[in-house]
């Protein structure tokens, strides 16, 4: 005996099964209630400073981009352009004061190393070196460079960084620590 599926029995069967989804929809046993209370964090990010250390605990606050992670608990790796942000009070008698290595590894790909530092955009400081080594740069800022009671960008950047060929991302040079302080004593 063979079975056929009229067009009778296919819109009674469609109306029981939409029948049956609409009534489920229609009874809900989900309890509907507003969203739950934000926990707090358990650690309050610490306030922006103007001067940050690479080993100090919250120093990737500081960072923009271009700065790696830490090593031999001291230094990092910068890329070809690393880019702090720092807080100033105020912007007045202040200089800036840069800790950092040039690496042999990236004077041997590209000789000498160019160093540009800019503040909020504006172009400031060029350095050169020929050698590698630790080197403190010190400079007084101009304050109209700055901006007070604000966050302040510092990019530095190398004009020939170390390509990564693959191997991890391209290298620039080693900062030890960055930032601004009273210029008070220099000379």
């Amino acid at each position: 005996m063979n079975f056929r599926y009229t067009a009778g029995f296919m819109l009674l069967r469609c109306s029981l099964g939409l029948a049956l989804v609409l009534l489920s929809a229609c009874n809900s046993d989900v309890a509907v209630s507003p969203p739950a209370e934000q926990r707090t964090l358990l650690y309050q990010p610490q306030a922006l400073r103007s001067f940050v250390r690479m080993n100090q605990t919250n120093a990737e606050q500081y960072f923009v981009s271009g700065v790696y992670t830490l090593e031999a608990n001291a230094w990092r790796w910068t890329g070809g352009q690393a880019v702090l942000r720092l807080y100033l009070k105020e912007t007045t008698g202040l200089k800036y004061a840069m800790k950092f290595a040039v690496p042999r590894e990236v004077l041997a790909h590209h000789a000498p190393m160019h160093i540009r530092i800019r503040l909020n955009g504006q172009p400031w400081e060029e350095l050169r070196y020929d050698k590698d080594g630790i080197y403190d740069f010190a400079k007084p800022v101009p304050a109209g460079l700055l901006k007070p009671q604000a966050e302040n960008l510092v990019t530095i950047e190398i004009a020939e960084p170390l390509p990564s060929n693959g191997r991890g991302p391209e290298l620039g040079f080693i900062l030890v620590e960055a930032g601004f302080q009273p210029a008070a004593g220099d000379a």
